[in-house]
């Protein structure tokens, strides 16, 4: 009986040892939470991984998690430092460490120094700005010198006109009638005389040329003069230029409507053009009967003897581009 009761005796002293640890278990428990430990420890077939601490109380597991203790740490130690900045900064001015008026002139300086290099700053924004639009309008001037050089020089232009001299293998005679000696004393004969002789006149002409046979490429081809040895190599231009054979009508002079010119054309060098034509002009002309020198009789007139006729001659001309003594102008 007493064998039986000391058996159960020590099975209740384990069951009450098992629901309340010992003390040095405890101990162990209470320094692990304290140090958050985050290696592996077998605590009563309890096991701590890393981050979270597992304790065994009545049969029930609790978890712990140390991220947010750890933040929580770390801010209070930041707020704890810059506290401590704040008063050592105080500290040292109300000990006047710190000449307060030279801190301040400093300051002004400093400030004066920023507003002028933001002024200049400014200054240089406007200027970049400025410059930045004046080349805009440079782009845009040559763009449409570019437009107009390739208006100037388009070899696909048919019609084109020009200004030039045109040299005429005739004078436009100016008649009149003068006096001379007699062949008695004191008397005086009346003669025809052109004031204007000669073979060859100038005129100012203004036409349009309209090509016929485009020649660039033969011309901007080698040419070689000779077939032996001797042959000379006729040098190219360094660039290409356009030629044509054309069909020349103008007029020139200040009577517009009555003096035409009419011939080939010969276009080179791209604004160049050599005219050989005829001349077709009203011109003031003696009558049938009458010539230069004759003598007349008292009663005519210079309308008597002189009549309005159209007449052909010959001419040539050198002319040049209008669209390009345009483009010369601007």
């Amino acid at each position: 009986m007493k064998r039986l009761l000391l058996i159960v005796c020590l099975l209740l002293s384990t069951a009450m040892a098992a629901q309340h640890p010992t003390d040095s278990n405890a101990a162990i428990a209470t320094a692990t939470i304290g140090t958050l430990q985050t290696d592996t420890l077998i605590l009563r077939d309890t096991i701590l991984l890393h981050d979270t601490l597992f304790i065994l109380r009545s049969d029930t597991i609790h978890v712990i998690h140390t991220d947010t203790v750890v933040r929580r740490e770390v801010d209070t130690l930041a707020l704890r430092a810059y506290q401590e900045k704040e008063v050592f900064y105080r500290e040292i001015l109300a000990r006047g460490g710190v000449d307060k008026e030279k801190f301040e002139t400093e300051r002004n300086y400093y400030i004066r120094v920023v507003d002028s290099l933001r002024s200049i700053v400014r200054v240089a924004e406007i200027d970049a700005v400025r410059r930045q639009e004046e080349n805009k309008y440079l782009a845009e001037r040559a763009r449409q010198a570019e437009e107009r050089m390739a208006q100037v020089t388009n070899r696909k232009k048919k019609i084109r006109p020009i200004q030039g001299i045109a040299m005429r293998f005739y004078r436009t005679p100016q008649w009149e009638i003068r006096l001379k000696a007699g062949a008695t004393d004191g008397t005086y004969d009346r003669y025809i005389s052109n004031r204007n002789a000669g073979s060859i006149e100038f005129d100012y002409v203004t036409g349009a040329s309209v090509m016929l046979w485009d020649l660039t490429k033969y011309f901007n081809k080698p040419h070689t003069i000779g077939h032996d040895s001797t042959a000379l190599q006729i040098r190219r231009f360094d660039q290409d230029f356009s030629y044509d054979l054309g069909l020349y009508v103008g007029f020139g002079g200040s009577n517009l409507f009555k003096n035409f010119y009419v011939g080939a054309s010969f276009r080179f060098v791209d604004f160049f053009y050599f005219t050989a034509g005829l001349n077709i002009a009203e011109y003031q002309v003696l009558k049938d009967g009458y010539d230069d020198t004759d003598i007349i009789g008292n009663s005519l007139s210079i309308d008597d003897v002189t009549a309005k006729a159209w007449l052909l001659k010959p001419f040539v001309s050198l002319s040049i581009d209008l669209d390009f003594l345009s483009h010369i102008k601007r």
